[in-house]
């Protein structure tokens, strides 16, 4: 059984300690928790980002998370992969721009326990990175796609480990990391289709995913129609020494203000102490 329990807000379905999927789906046998009220809000593993969200994200949300590299922005996806898992919430990852082994180190800093909880059937990987950069994926639990030409394979991979999960879990996560990648390669347009497609997919099967996009090589238009597609977004950026970020678009979020916050290779979280309407 995963360790560490679930907690009542993000209610799924745990598998029997003998049930060891080979695929990185669910078994088939889930044993179900004790029924209760539905999960509203799912955490992001920062505390003071889900007290600033007054929970966490909302259930199904679909989020835009936008910024330049080097400031944490890997971090804060991975966190909430982590943050998921280690409390018994299935995570799909797509990765478009790193390996699935890449991923994992940087996974396994903040779930010691990612190895166990793969073989529990609680994270699968869509990589179209690592063939396009030559390289053989061995991780079982991985399906290793040629790119991202066939956008529309893609939205089957991802539907494949949702439709997996939906028979044993009450929800799950999704990380899209980037969508940059695929304006890059289709331009935006496409894009936008992709992704409609994409959130019809994640309501019906009680996803709430979380999609990168880098900062700073976006056109404002670009921006603009993603961030319409979206629940909700999370932007993180330095200024002067700082590392700040601002969250707009969710009706339960509590300040819009710039706030700083501070991160290391395991946790990425809001600086100072929460009190009441904001972080102070």
């Amino acid at each position: 059984m995963v360790s560490g329990g679930i907690r009542n807000e993000e209610r799924s379905m745990r598998m029997a300690p003998d049930e060891q999927p080979g695929s990185g789906l669910p078994a088939k046998r889930p044993v179900k928790v004790s029924a209760g009220a539905r999960a509203a809000f799912v955490r992001t593993g920062g505390k003071k980002f889900d007290e600033l969200l007054n929970g966490g994200f909302p259930m199904r949300s679909k989020i835009l998370v936008q910024g330049a590299a080097f400031i944490g922005k890997d971090l804060f996806l991975n966190q909430f992969v982590a943050e998921g898992i280690k409390n018994g919430a299935p995570a799909i990852v797509v990765l478009t721009q790193s390996t699935t082994s890449q991923v994992r180190k940087k996974i396994v800093e903040m779930d010691p326990a990612l190895e166990e909880h793969e073989k529990l059937g609680l994270v699968s990987y869509i990589d179209c990175y690592t063939k396009t950069a030559g390289l053989i994926g061995k991780n079982p639990f991985a399906i290793y796609l040629e790119g991202l030409g066939d956008l529309s394979g893609l939205v089957s991979a991802i539907e494949r480990f949702q439709q997996g999960y939906g028979k044993s879990f009450f929800y799950n996560r999704v990380v899209f990391d980037s969508l940059s990648s695929v304006i890059r390669m289709h331009g935006i347009n496409p894009t936008l289709d992709f992704v409609n497609s994409l959130n019809a997919k994640m309501t019906a099967y009680n996803s709430t995913a979380l999609f990168d996009l880098a900062g700073g090589i976006h056109a404002p238009n670009e921006i603009n129609a993603l961030e319409s597609l979206m629940d909700g977004v999370v932007t993180l950026k330095e200024d002067r020494g700082k590392y700040l970020v601002s969250i707009k678009g969710l009706a339960n979020v509590k300040s819009r203000e710039w706030l700083e916050y501070s991160y290391n290779e395991r946790y990425i979280d809001i600086k100072g102490i929460y009190s009441y309407s904001y972080i102070q």
